[in-house]
């Protein structure tokens, strides 16, 4: 029972004031559920084998919304007895639980403890909780399933529930006949408990884990249909227990948690025993009825085959599990891209690490409430209903995010799985390592998909613009203890990873990953101990653990002066920090011009950051140790030499004309070049521009942008850079290069240049127009490029664009015209309510009202609403903006960017903001996250002095708390806007008149 946390004399009890480490560490779980989904309640027990370390009386686990009824502590052996037990305390704060004991429990000794305990199934996808879905006659259906956050176990079942701690888990679960239970482990025993628990019940006992920890422990029950596949022709199938014969007093204890020792005993339910196999009772060679993925190729166009990645990698696993997907019957056939993608993945992840999946199988269970689209557990991933969207239904680029997900879960079952971290601030780590290798997994599966490219844009690219912003920390100091991190963290720690990949090479990387692996099979680990294993399987030059140490601990990421006079080269390193912010300090600033030079890239002038955001201020920065890797004209293989603490010079051949650094954009840093090397990449660039890789002219293009904005490269340098656009044939460099014309789009929309530039960017836009056609056809790097090129061409007010789009849309509303195509959506939405006829307008809304309740279209949602923001109607954006407060926060996040990128629309959603101030921190919560992510979406373009001062009173009056640290950086990335608009909008002007009608 809850009680007053006080001792006898008066003051708090010592141990509540922090989670104590207890001085018993658990052996073992057993824990049994009992649900009941007719009245929602839940009876529990957990018996806990414990290990003394040292000799105390008392013991503190953690229990949330638990009410214990009995409870026990029993000496270990053949004649073990109960303690008697004097006190129990709970402690609501901590989700504590302290039982004391009158005799003292002995060190190096063993103990059991039992509890039992009762509890409601929430409502809610946290812990154990209660789900429904409509089955395909219209009747709802109940079904039970644990969500674990961190530290969310102990709102299922008392446990010590700290990452630090594994122990093995047998988990049993009571159910009718009409139920199925799903665990991490396979069904070893169906015993029939009608006798003594109730007519028709049924208990599944499941075999014993291996060493987990609590929240990675998962249970499902429910009336689930199911499809089954089984492991690739490159294996076989994992050997597994069926059950064991009725009476049998215990279970076959398991080899590797993969196979019996015991000869198989005889079957005696068949529940148990399909439950087991984990497979169809079906022949071989028709394991599986869903219908066929899409062969995975390779690039010549052949199947890809693992049997000879095996062979090739030396691999001597011979086994591999069975994937089974749980899903109402209508789903079920959308279950063949879960399995095969999944199977593909962990099968190749198997070989290249080169250890064996440690379970018999991996279940996947569709869950219709689940507020994240995946979460995996060993043995069991759960995921959201909505992520089974039918392919044809999807736009090419979210069918591949799609499958990055999946690899990204199948990654997490051997990092995360076999190895978890030690403390909750570490998940950076892991979480950037799963981000890494999911992408790195699926690259040769599918080698037709941009992969590569898709990272760089959403990843490391996208890592290195925010990092520019001033006020992030390092890795080490900004993220959190509670392992709740900005995105951002995850997306540097995957470069970083890439750049320790080719700083070591692939055998050695994976090399030293499945060394971690092994070294820390059913473990916890720190960053310190893959960084020790990097170290030593690396050249002896190469200090890896210091390498990554200085990345982790330092804020920011280098910039490389690259500066090549005839044949020599030479390169220095610095931290990368912006011009300074002079015109948001300056009262003379009129909005207009402002006449500072722009600064020569080699000159590094120290920032003024308006608003520091870092709490922690350490001595100045080191220099970084990374490899950095060039290409020349002369050699298409890169180079690779080492930055230590020393600046280098080297010399390359007489005939080089041009040195590209960061070849294929493995390094975290950025390049700047000295003039006539930055004018021979953009004359080659625009002659010949598959002489550099996709990935090249990604980083070329980034650091043109990013350096420009950051006002340490001259605009024209830029813009000269963005003329050979219409002869870009890939996805990713195209992307890149039309999103960040976005952002100046939008921060330049009232400046004087605004107009002619308008004019320059259709203009390079209509010649790729020509090219992809408005029509959803052509090969993946086409389907993902046409819906970038074509969004631009209509958010740029092309006529014809536009034209086009509100006409497929009319045929389609009026003339029976075909279905618009998934991947062109947004821009035929987009251009038809540019159009400025109200009936587009009017149909988008109700389209977006007709979809608002089906968590299946949640993209389509999102294209809605932006869609319905960038009318130039000022009444219909009123209209809009009288809904926003009852959206959800990221609906609400898509309008007011939507809305305030307009030129009608900023003031618009500022004043709202203003209005209905009160009202959103009513709902949202005063200094929260969403707050701030609301006001940031309205203000992050602004370009004026008036802007910054305007954003700045309102990070005054946001107040304290977690969103703070978001609107110090939409501060700096204002500033930065003012400070780039001042010194570039002539520049701008004037390389553009000269350039307009010249091409």
């Amino acid at each position: 029972m809850p009680f007053n946390p006080i001792a006898t004399n008066g003051e708090p009890f010592p141990w509540l004031e922090k989670t104590l480490p207890t001085s018993a560490r658990p052996m073992r779980y057993m824990v049994t559920i009992h649900p009941n989904l007719t009245t929602l309640d839940v009876k529990g027990q957990v018996t806990i084998d414990l290990f003394v370390e040292k000799e105390t009386n008392f013991i503190v686990l953690h229990i949330q919304d638990l009410n214990v009824t009995e409870k026990a502590i029993v000496t270990s052996g053949p004649k073990g007895y109960a303690l008697k037990i004097v006190k129990v305390l709970e402690f609501p704060p901590r989700q504590q639980l302290y039982i004391e004991v009158k005799e003292r429990l002995k060190k190096k000794s063993n103990y059991t403890l039992n509890l039992r305990w009762y509890s409601k199934l929430s409502p809610e996808p946290e812990g154990f909780y209660v789900d429904q879905y409509e089955s395909s006659n219209g009747l709802e259906r109940l079904l039970a399933a644990t969500v674990f956050r961190p530290n969310g176990a102990r709102k299922a079942f008392p446990c010590f529930d700290e990452p630090h701690v594994r122990a093995p888990f047998r988990i049993s679960v009571f159910r009718d006949r009409f139920h199925i239970g799903l665990s991490n482990s396979i069904v070893h025993t169906t015993e029939d408990v009608g006798f003594y628990m109730g007519t028709g019940l049924l208990r599944d006992d499941f075999i014993e884990t291996p060493p987990l920890p609590a929240d990675a422990v998962a249970w499902v029950v429910s009336d689930f249909q199911r499809e089954s596949l089984q492991p690739s022709a490159a294996y076989i199938p994992t050997t597994v227990a069926p059950a064991t014969a009725a009476g049998a007093k215990k279970s076959a204890q398991m080899n590797n948690y993969t196979q019996l020792k015991s000869k198989n005993p005889p079957v005696r339910n068949i529940t148990a025993l399909t439950h087991s196999l984990n497979v169809n009772l079906t022949p071989r060679h028709n394991a599986t009825t869903t219908t066929a993925l899409p062969t995975i190729l390779n690039g010549n166009g052949k199947p890809s085959n693992l049997t000879a990645l095996s062979q090739s990698m030396g691999s001597s696993i011979k086994r591999a599990p069975s994937y089974t997907f749980y899903a109402p019957r209508d789903l079920l056939p959308r279950s063949s891209f879960i399995l095969h993608t999944s199977r593909d993945v962990l099968e190749y992840l198997q070989t290249w690490l080169d250890i064996s999946y440690p379970l018999t199988k991996v279940d996947f269970v569709a869950l219709p409430s689940l507020d994240r689209n995946l979460i995996s557990s060993l043995g069991l991933v759960t995921l959201k209903t909505s992520f089974l969207t039918d392919p044809d239904s999807i736009t090419t680029e979210q069918y591949q995010f799609s499958a990055l997900r999946i690899a990204e879960a199948m990654v997490r079952q051997f990092f995360g799985g076999i190895t978890s971290r030690k403390v909750l601030k570490d998940v950076w780590l892991w979480e950037g390592l799963i981000q890494y290798l999911g992408i790195h997994a699926l690259s040769p599966l599918q080698e037709s998909w941009p992969l590569r490219e898709m990272y760089l844009l959403k990843m490391a690219t996208a890592a290195l613009d925010i990092d520019a912003i001033q006020g992030w920390d390092s890795i080490m100091n900004g993220t959190s203890h509670d392992g709740n991190n900005e995105e951002f963290f995850v997306q540097k720690t995957a470069a970083i990873f890439s750049m320790l990949h080719t700083a070591i090479g692939e055998d050695r990387f994976r090399g030293c990953l499945g060394s971690f692996l092994k070294l820390n099979r059913f473990k916890t680990a720190e960053p310190s101990d893959l960084w020790t294993i990097c170290t030593k399987k690396a050249n002896g030059s190469k200090n890896i653990k210091d390498m990554m140490t200085l990345w982790t601990h330092q804020p920011g990421f280098p910039l490389l002066t690259v500066t090549k006079m005839g044949n020599s080269v030479s390169i220095a390193q610095r931290p990368f920090k912006p011009a300074d912010f002079l015109a948001i300090h300056d009262d003379s600033y009129d909005g207009n011009n402002y006449n500072q030079t722009t600064l020569n890239a080699t000159d590094m002038p120290s920032t003024v950051a308006p608003t520091p955001a870092s709490k922690h201020k350490g001595p100045a920065p080191m220099k970084w140790i990374f490899p950095v890797t060039y290409v020349t004209d002369i050699n298409n293989a890169s180079e690779t030499l080492w930055m230590q603490n020393v600046d280098v010079t080297f010399n390359v051949p007489e005939n080089v004309k041009w040195i590209k650094v960061n070849a294929i954009q493995n390094g975290y840093y950025r390049v700047v070049y000295n003039d006539d090397n930055w004018a021979s990449l953009i004359e080659e660039l625009s002659n010949n521009p598959k002489r550099f890789t996709s990935e090249d002219r990604i980083g070329l293009l980034s650091d043109a942008f990013t350096l420009c904005h950051a006002n340490l490269l001259p605009c024209e340098i830029t813009m000269n850079m963005i003329q050979y656009l219409p002869s870009e044939t890939h996805y990713g460099p195209m992307a890149l290069a039309l999103r960040h014309l976005e952002k100046w789009r939008r921060i330049l929309k009232y400046s004087e240049c605004f107009l002619m530039l308008s004019e320059f960017i259709k203009m390079k836009i209509s010649t790729v127009m020509e090219k992809v056609g408005w029509t959803d056809e052509g090969d993946v790097a086409i389907r993902l490029m046409r819906p970038e090129v074509l969004l631009a061409s209509v958010l740029w007010e092309d006529i014809d664009s536009i034209t086009k789009a509100k006409n497929m849309l009319n045929q389609f509303l009026y003339y029976n015209g075909s279905a618009i195509p998934p991947n062109l959506r947004e821009v035929v939405y987009t251009g038809s309510i540019l159009s400025g006829e109200y009936i587009y307008w009017q149909h988008c809304w109700e389209r977006f009202v007709a979809l608002h309740r089906t968590s299946e279209t949640f993209v389509e949602r999102m294209q809605l609403l932006r869609a319905l923001g960038r009318t130039k109607d000022a009444w219909l954006q009123n209209r809009l903006l009288s809904h926003v407060t009852m959206l959800p926060t990221d609906e609400v996040v898509q309008v007011l960017k939507a809305i305030a990128g307009t030129p009608t629309g900023g003031a618009m959603a500022c004043r709202f903001l203003q209005a209905k101030w009160f009202e959103l921190e009513k709902r949202l919560g005063q200094g929260t996250l969403s707050f701030a992510k609301v006001i940031s979406a309205i203000t992050q373009y602004g370009a004026t002095k008036f802007d910054y001062d305007e954003l700045k009173s309102l990070v005054h009056r946001f107040g304290r708390g977690h969103g703070m640290a978001v609107l110090n950086m939409t501060l700096s990335s204002v500033a930065s806007n003012v400070e780039w608009v001042a010194r570039s909008q002539t520049a701008l002007y004037k390389w553009v008149e000269s350039n307009l009608h010249s091409h």
